[in-house]
């Protein structure tokens, strides 16, 4: 299998892990948003959108 995906059996075996681990994650914050009042979804909702603009700020562009 290593060779097939031209990679280390410690990539095999690691890459697994490093998917469970997200996918946990992702479910974890599934949770916590679905756990949310409406305020907090409100505030969260305004913080996102200044991370939104922020990062569309044009510092990358050279």
């Amino acid at each position: 299998m290593a060779e097939q995906r031209r990679t280390t059996m410690v990539g095999v075996v690691t890459d697994p892990v490093h998917l469970l681990g997200r996918d946990e994650w992702w479910s974890l914050v599934r949770n916590s948003l679905d756990e949310m009042t409406s305020v907090e979804v409100a505030e969260y909702q305004a913080g996102s959108r200044l991370w939104d603009a922020a990062s569309a700020d044009g510092l990358d562009e050279r």
